[in-house]
């Protein structure tokens, strides 16, 4: 008997697909604010525009493949040599590669849930088997419950700090227990997509804890938040030894992450002063989002990343419908159950104003 095309895995595949916005005119909607993607609303560094600019003069020619700039700048500020860090086309691509370098088939991975699904996806596509442990009342992973989910066919334990979507960013307590309980021949993979958040409030410092483990890990950080890259598409791991991260390279496209791409990463980089007047912007709005949102009755989950989570007092969907009548779009989720919640991307000052108007007039009438 022939074996069907696509195979079973592939063809049963489930996985949540990231909302579509159209763009016929491969141009972004100026009638529609996107808070709903946790992208950032404000553009890159002027620097790193200037950059890609630049960078397109050369666009007939294929990008560096080994990131040589990137990979020397990411080393110096990360203390990590050059050779133990790959490039993703975002950090997405990464977490799926994770999978299939850890697991054979039938093979264990625990995650929180809600979480970031990509990684999940991965697994799917590895042939695993996921295994879900409900994050904590306040959105954090709970990683007592995770380390209890582990058995020994466990070979991928993921963390996602701050998490997405919930916002929580996990302590140090916890990132140490997970990093000395976790077995060692089992891979701790910690996304960070919202780490220039989580520092710029204190934070632990992920790599600094992780050099108490014995067993292998990775980072996943990511240019698409805090940079105001995402349409560039850009991420990277830092790994725990040479070997991980020449896995990784194995699983990498040709040129996968391109030459425009990389210059507005390292400028964005490079252009210390906007990111930090970036970070102190959004994190200021946040806070004024959710002060408006508490004074309307919602409850607010602990953020430390570029979105806020609120349990909602009515059903969030319905809440979601009416603020895109007014072209703010955000995302509603069952999620933790009841009315369920809405994250919802921070923009500016006119943002927050517009989003607590209009959720105002449909909560008091």
């Amino acid at each position: 008997m022939s074996q069907q095309i696509p195979v079973e895995r592939i063809s049963d595949l489930e996985f949540i697909r990231p909302p579509e916005i159209a763009e016929p005119d491969c141009r972004r909607s100026s009638e529609l604010r996107r808070l709903n993607l946790n992208e950032s609303l404000q553009p890159p560094s002027p620097n790193a525009i200037s950059a890609m600019t630049e960078a397109l003069a050369s666009a007939e020619s294929y990008p560096d493949h080994s990131c040589a700039a990137l990979a020397a700048l990411l080393a110096s500020r990360t203390g990590i040599s050059a050779d133990r860090i790959s490039f993703g086309n975002g950090s997405g691509e990464l977490l799926s590669q994770a999978a299939t370098l850890a697991m054979e088939v039938g093979d264990e991975a625990v995650f929180p849930v809600p979480t970031f699904p990509v990684c999940i996806k991965g697994v799917h596509i590895a042939g695993g088997k996921v295994i879900e442990v409900p994050v904590d009342s306040d959105g954090v992973n709970n990683v007592d419950a995770m380390l209890e989910a582990v058995t020994p066919k466990t070979r991928l334990f993921y963390l996602c700090t701050p998490n997405n979507p919930t916002g929580g960013a996990i302590g140090a307590p916890g990132l140490l227990k997970a990093i000395e309980k976790v077995p060692d021949d089992c891979l701790l993979l910690i996304d960070e997509a919202y780490h220039e958040f989580a520092k710029a409030e204190g934070s632990p410092e992920v790599l600094s804890l992780l050099k108490a483990r014995n067993g292998p890990w990775a980072v996943t950080r990511s240019f698409s938040k805090a940079y105001c890259l995402a349409g560039m598409r850009v991420g990277y791991a830092i790994t725990s030894s040479n070997k991980l991260c020449q896995a990784f390279w194995k699983l990498r496209g040709n040129f996968n992450v391109n030459r425009v791409a990389l210059a507005g990463a390292v400028a964005a980089m490079k252009d210390e002063a906007y990111l930090q007047s970036t970070l102190k912007t959004l994190i200021h709005q946040r806070n004024r989002l959710a002060e408006g949102l508490q004074n309307l009755g919602f409850e607010i989950f602990p953020s430390q990343a570029n979105f806020l989570t609120v349990k909602t007092p009515r059903k969030a969907s319905a809440l979601a419908s009416h603020l895109a009548k007014y072209g703010l779009l955000v995302q509603s989720m069952p999620w933790p159950g009841g009315f369920g919640s809405l994250r919802v991307t921070i923009g500016d000052a006119h943002d927050v104003d517009q989003l607590l108007r209009h959720l105002g007039e449909i909560l008091t009438g």
